[in-house]
């Protein structure tokens, strides 16, 4: 794998460092999120005259049915979160399959490859997904409901408690992060086979194109369960028997 480039400045007197090659794949990852999510629905009517609006509606109904009201109640607070978890399997798909598709690198420095093989990204992503639970547990159920998850099995598992917010914390991001970067490992080494000679061209490039295949799956998997899995987590601070 090759090196990142990191710009390195000054800001109140702290060192602040900034991975240039993650900045700009996150921009790309964003405006083209945008775009699909524009493209699909962009021609929504009463009655449904196009593939598109059919795709749009089958995001819809698959996000609604498989992540939202499996874990918390739709009329309660289904309809309010359904943008939150379309928008974050969107993104996280598209972040994932951004490196199968296409890689820009010059000078031995990758500029564009999969954001979610990052480490630094997925944990951030995962800190704000945990920090929104916080916040929707606030909003919805209120301080005393919020206090109540953690005390609700007694006073002394309140510590264990809190340690698995730290536990969901680091398997959520790690998870995503894991199977990325080992996905694009794999693609690398493929690629390097495929110039060792005629019998690893031929190797090299059957892998790589079953291999790309198969990470393209992985991708929409692991959006699918990174997800699902913050649905659980939030279903913990809002549902009443929580």
């Amino acid at each position: 794998m090759e090196n990142h480039t990191y710009l390195i400045s000054k800001l109140f007197g702290y060192d602040i460092t900034v991975n240039i090659p993650s900045a700009i794949t996150t921009l790309i990852t964003v405006v083209l999120t945008f775009i699909f999510v524009m493209f699909i629905t962009s021609r929504i009517k009463l009655r449904p005259d196009s593939k598109r609006q059919n795709m749009a509606e089958l995001l819809a109904f698959f996000v609604s049915d498989n992540i939202i009201k499996g874990n918390v109640d739709w009329k309660k607070y289904g309809k309010g979160l359904w943008a939150t978890a379309l928008t974050l399997i969107s993104f996280i798909a598209i972040a994932n399959t951004i490196g199968v598709l296409i890689e820009v690198s010059y000078d031995g420095v990758v500029y564009v490859n999969s954001i979610t093989a990052d480490p630094t990204f997925t944990f951030t992503l995962a800190v704000l997904v945990i920090v929104f639970t916080h916040y929707a547990g606030l909003k919805y159920k209120g301080p005393k409901h919020y206090v109540g998850t953690y005390t609700s099995s007694g006073i002394g598992i309140a510590p264990f408690k809190i340690i698995e917010e730290f536990t969901n914390l680091l398997t959520l991001s790690m998870r995503l992060f894991g199977n990325i970067y080992a996905g694009e490992v794999l693609l690398a080494l493929l690629a390097t086979l495929a110039t060792a000679g005629v019998f690893g061209a031929i190797t090299g490039i059957t892998g790589l194109v079953v291999w790309k295949g198969f990470s393209l799956f992985i991708g929409f998997i692991q959006a699918y369960i990174f997800t699902i899995l913050s649905f659980i987590y939030l279903s913990h601070k809002i549902n009443d028997e929580h």
